[in-house]
């Protein structure tokens, strides 16, 4: 027997049961769909980063920092210009904006640009059409459409911003380089570099992103020498140019990417499972042909050929169906980020997509199949004579004798799903921690529906109470010959913890952040305040109702080190988080040690003392092998900072602004230009006050309500939670046609079964609810089964690895049982509809 008659016996045996096999094709559709549609829109939208990367940059280079330029990067620049290098200047920052009709301030995200120059690539849309340098004048600004309904200001109206007053010239329809900004969510502000100037809100060491955009003509120099310049200009900028994708935005792309493949590839697993199911039922249901074939002379590996070519045609099948699915799930995706970005990829069918994604399915179809082809080894031609003759049982070593290959299958299928997985994600560790999470999943769910079903059963047999007769032969039927109940289970499991887990992780991990401060941590943070606004801040806080803390407002000086116990910072070995004090940083001065700070090693300084002294905290005191006695150096406006290490700290306050890293006393930073950050807990009804009357007497200094940045955040993680849930729906999917797939292979027993109660004066409806029963049960189960894991992992990941409190919600838990069933239901009426249909004579004229 060769290839080509193994492939004829296999399509003949496909097309008399192509019923069933069509669900079990749709199941692996589903996996293989998602997953090509996530790498078909990755490699879509890289390759639209690339080409239109002027655009989504508004120039031919950017650089960005967040520390105002020298004179001498000034002059830097003009010498680029005469050179022919045309340049443009944005800023970005947070202030707070309000309205005659919202009083209360709101905390905005502003861009400052020049409207003569600005955008040297791509198009800023308003509404109404104007040209951007009459819209963004000294007097004038345009709002995103949410600021404009959260503030209540129409066009030509006027709102209130770092003091000042400035007309809404026009709504901000899209902006060529949001992505390339750093504030890119939230209210959005947009206003010219004169307007800005009137706020009085950008001062040294102010929070606020500098983005310098570039343009070449024909007589600048070329793009990779004016790089070069651009990096020693500014060594600690980010230079990008033209020809390379956005780092920030490939870089999320390429997490999202992997993330979101591992969740297709979830999908395909549970696909996978129901071939595997399905080749299982059928290879039960040929016992008599295999065992015929090999009375006639046929060998194992020969018959093995037709089945394992009968499971590749059900991937095949599926995974061509799947990439017609994934590409409308790649159409899909631009509308999910269309907020972000203006120039949307195109839907093109992506053959490298649809090549990996038809080669994962058939990989995964291969794998899970492995189980049952195997089988057909150890089927005698001898059973078709002893079928009635009960099997004696083999003694325990050769039944573990004869387990070995399916122990091999087992690690084999382990090792390819790894493989598929490290495949997919580029990483190895990935990929092992991606099986071996999986069949942890896989072995709990198979054991919590064991469980459940035994409990079911036993519950059937010994209930003290009378139970109709209907409810009974529904919950019968899961013991039905070749029902796979535990199989289904599983299936539909695996998708309802997936995605209840997502959803769960994701309300309590904000919930959290709301929730988790300790008793006096800050809840409102005070951006930018100045040396003369400080004391009167201070007793304007001490002052409002509702205080619930000590306010604390901290001092912060940008400075970068440059020195270890005289060995320079270029010749040390600095690794992983260390590597951000290469940069300049905030650091802090203090007089008394802070509280929720601890000292571990040493002693604070006496308050006065003239000796510059730092505290070290205890993170960075051990990469850079900092211990009391030690010495650093630092930089800092143009004056260089030599202190001695007096103690190391642990601080567990919250502070926006300076960090904790490296505390000095008040000499060694005296005379530097230095910016206040402050922090208070306040009682939630005393927030807004404290907002309105600091927006009042000091208009320039941002007041942060913990809710308004959860807004933010909110926003973000909604965005994310929503693609994901949508991926892993394919799982639920997929498990529902597994379902489907289950009733259409016992679909024989299940005529004979109608046949029989009808012939006895069932009815119709009588039989449709004993299938209502079973469908119903077998969705509550994996709803109950799926929500209870769910539970479990999300309060593992908060509770370990987010470090966020857990709280149960029996309602989101409630509405995935019920919705489970619901599912289960209609996917087992989609098999078994025609089923009720049957006339007794008909079948029992076959009989």
């Amino acid at each position: 027997m060769n290839w080509r008659i193994a492939s004829k016996i296999a399509w003949r045996e496909m097309r008399s049961s192509s019923y069933r096999f069509l669900f079990v094709a749709l199941a692996v559709a589903a996996g293989v769909g998602a997953l090509t549609g996530v790498r078909g829109f990755s490699q879509s939208f890289r390759g639209m980063l690339l080409s239109e990367a002027r655009t989504l940059m508004a120039g031919d280079l950017s650089t960005r920092m967040f520390a105002l330029p020298n004179e001498e990067q000034f002059a830097a620049l003009e010498d680029l210009a005469s050179r022919g290098v045309t340049r443009t200047w944005v800023t970005e920052t947070l202030s707070m904006a309000s309205s005659a009709s919202t009083p209360d301030p709101l905390l905005v995200s502003i861009k400052a640009v020049d409207p003569k120059v600005y955008p040297f690539y791509g198009n800023l849309r308003l509404e109404p059409a104007l040209a951007l340098r009459e819209a963004l004048t000294p007097e004038s600004v345009a709002l995103s459409e949410d600021l404009e309904l959260r503030l209540g200001v129409p066009v030509g109206g006027t709102v209130r911003v770092g003091g000042q007053d400035f007309r809404v010239a026009a709504i901000v329809a899209s902006e060529p380089d949001r992505m390339s900004g750093s504030l890119n969510v939230g209210l959005r502000l947009l206003m010219s570099r004169e307007a800005l100037d009137r706020t009085g809100l950008i001062r040294p060491g102010s929070r606020a992103a500098q983005r310098f955009l570039f343009k070449l003509s024909p007589q600048s120099p070329g793009v990779e020498e004016v790089r070069g310049i651009l990096r020693k200009i500014f060594p600690e900028a980010r230079v990008i140019d033209f020809r390379e994708t956005h780092p920030s935005i490939t870089r999320g792309l390429n997490r999202s990417t992997t993330f979101l493949s591992l969740v297709s590839l979830i999908a395909l697993i549970v696909g996978a499972l129901g071939v595997a199911m399905a080749m299982h039922a059928h290879i039960q249901q040929k016992m008599d042909s295999i065992a015929i074939m090999k009375s006639l002379g046929g060998r194992s590996g020969q018959i093995l050929r037709i089945y394992l070519l009968q499971a590749m045609m059900l991937g095949l099948g599926g995974g061509l169906l799947g990439v017609a699915v994934g590409s409308g799930i790649q159409a899909l995706f631009p509308a999910l980020i269309a907020k972000y970005f203006h120039v949307r990829p195109d839907a093109l069918f992506n053959p490298g997509a649809a090549v990996q994604g038809l080669a994962a399915g058939l990989l995964t179809t291969l794998l899970f199949t492995l189980p049952p082809l195997l089988s057909i080894r150890r089927i005698r031609p001898g059973i078709i004579f002893r079928r009635e003759m009960p099997e004696a049982r083999l003694p325990w070593r050769t039944r573990a004798r004869e387990s070995r290959a399916a122990w091999a299958a087992a690690g084999g299928m382990l090792l390819g799903l790894g493989g598929i997985a490290a495949w997919l994600s580029d990483s190895v560790r990935l990929g092992a921690w991606f099986a071996g999470g999986l069949v942890t999943s896989l072995i709990a769910l198979t054991l919590v529906a064991w469980i459940l079903l035994r409990s079911l059963r036993a519950f059937l047999r010994r209930s003290p109470w009378r139970i109709p007769a209907m409810v009974r032969h529904g919950m019968a039927n899961l013991y039905r010959p070749g029902n796979q109940a535990e199989a289904v289970l599983v299936a539909l499991g695996v998708g309802v913890m997936f995605t209840l887990t997502v959803y769960l992780v994701q309300r309590s991990l904000l919930e959290t952040i709301v929730k988790s401060a300790p008793p006096g941590m800050p809840n409102v943070f005070l951006l930018d305040i100045t040396e003369r606004e400080r004391e009167p801040l201070l007793e304007l806080i001490q002052a409002q109702p509702g205080l619930a803390g000590k306010p604390q407002i901290v001092p912060s000086v940008a400075a970068k080190l440059s020195g270890v116990n005289g060995t320079p910072l270029e010749e040390l070995r600095i690794e992983g988080w260390g590597r951000r004090w290469r940069s300049t940083r905030s650091v802090s001065w203090q007089e008394e040690l802070p509280e929720h700070t601890t000292i571990l090693q040493g002693q604070w300084w006496p308050k006065g003392a003239a000796e510059p002294m730092v505290s070290v905290a205890e993170e960075t005191a051990k990469i850079l092998n900092l211990s009391p006695g030690s010495r650093i150096e630092m930089l800092a406006s143009g004056r260089t900072i030599q202190a001695r290490v007096a103690a190391v700290h642990r601080t567990e306050a919250i502070r926006l602004g300076a960090t904790n890293d490296f505390l000095f006393n008040a000499s060694a930073l005296a005379g530097l230009p230095t910016i206040y950050y402050g922090g208070v807990r306040m009682q939630p009804g005393g927030v807004v006050a404290l907002q309105r009357e600091a927006y009042r007497r000091f208009p320039t200094v941002t007041v942060v309500n913990v809710v308004d940045a959860l807004e933010v955040i909110q926003e973000m993680v909604d965005q994310i939670a929503l693609v994901v849930r949508f991926l892993s729906a394919f799982a639920i999917i997929a498990g529902a046609v597994i379902l489907a797939s289950s009733v259409a292979g016992t679909r024989f027993r299940r005529i004979r079964e109608v046949v029989i109660l009808k012939t006895l004066g069932g009815t119709r409806r009588r039989v449709a609810r004993i299938f209502s029963v079973e469908f119903s049960i077998l969705g509550l189960v994996a709803g109950v089964m799926g929500s209870v894991l769910a539970t479990a992992f999300s309060a593992i990941l908060l509770k370990e690895l987010l470090d966020a409190e857990f709280r149960f919600d029996p309602l989101p838990n409630a509405i995935a049982v019920v919705l489970t069933a619901v599912i289960a239901n209609s996917a087992g009426w989609l098999a078994s509809f025609r089923i009720l249909g049957q006339k007794p004579l008909e079948v029992l004229r076959d009989e």
